[in-house]
């Protein structure tokens, strides 16, 4: 009986493994990238932007989205920010990894 119903469903249960495959496949496909962080204290006449200019070129987001990520990542409700405020601020890592190997050569 479960022989037979196989043989006429095999069709449904190829579907169901592929789906399943595909599901996967997708899934991974959204990983999120490879960031490190970096903190940064928000010196006078600093703005959401003026900082964003000086790290977008580094993590691969358009300004935008990297000040939505800074508010986000930072609860900050507003794009308001105070001299003396601390920013988890995303870097790449492989400028991470390079920022590592200047230090440890400078040793």
């Amino acid at each position: 009986m479960i022989k037979t119903a196989l043989k006429e469903n095999y069709y449904v249960l190829l579907l169901a493994i592929v789906t399943i495959a595909a599901g996967f496949m997708l899934i991974s496909g959204f990983s999120t990238p490879d960031y490190s962080y970096e903190e940064v204290i928000v010196q006078k006449g600093d703005s959401l932007w003026s900082i964003a200019d000086r790290y977008v070129a580094e993590n691969g987001m358009n300004k935008e989205e990297f000040i939505k990520w800074i508010q986000e990542e930072n609860q900050l409700r507003t794009v308001k920010i105070i001299e003396g405020d601390r920013l988890l601020i995303p870097i790449s890592e492989s400028k991470a990894y390079l920022d590592r190997q200047v230090v440890l050569k400078g040793e």
